[in-house]
């Protein structure tokens, strides 16, 4: 059981973008690379099983071609701390269509009034797909501006409203 848990840390390593910690979100995201436009939100689930923050986060390209990123994910260590910064660390189910399937980890540090997170891993999308992702998200309340990359687009900035 413990190899089979450390297979699935070591090999399942791909989620979505965001903190580790579940948010209410709703804003749009723009990735020059082609001029793609997404609307993106995300929203703490009602179920919190063995007592772990849940949420679901998702992002819906809006253009001609449908494209749908979604990431169901829990956030399993909350108050860890690294260099007085709180720390989270996260694992979660990310779904995108075309077909596409990952699990693994995210982990995210609080800086004040902002959050760094990172994801790198491996899950299918038409065979054996290697996925990463790192952001910068600022909190201006009630809005937050975030500089992200991932495998899905080298580059996009983010304005979300959160409440």
């Amino acid at each position: 059981m413990r190899r089979t848990f450390a297979l699935f840390l070591l090999l399942g390593l791909a989620l979505a973008q965001g903190p580790a910690y579940p948010e209410n979100t709703l804003g749009l995201a723009y990735a020059p690379d082609g001029g793609r436009l997404f609307l993106q939100g995300s929203a703490l689930l009602p179920f919190s099983p063995l007592g772990i923050d849940t949420g679901l986060e998702a992002q819906l390209l809006l253009s001609s071609s449908p494209e749908a990123y979604a990431l169901f994910k829990a956030n399993l260590l909350p108050g860890l701390v690294l260099m007085d910064l709180y720390t989270s660390l996260g694992l979660g189910l990310d779904l995108r269509y075309p077909l596409g399937l990952h699990l693994g980890p995210l982990v995210s540090l609080e800086l004040p009034g902002s959050a760094l997170w990172l994801y790198g891993g491996a899950g299918y999308q038409a065979g054996l797909h290697l996925a990463w992702g790192a952001g910068f998200r600022v909190y201006l309340d009630p809005v937050a501006l975030e500089v992200s990359a991932t495998d899905r687009y080298p580059f996009a900035l983010s304005l979300l409203y959160l409440w």
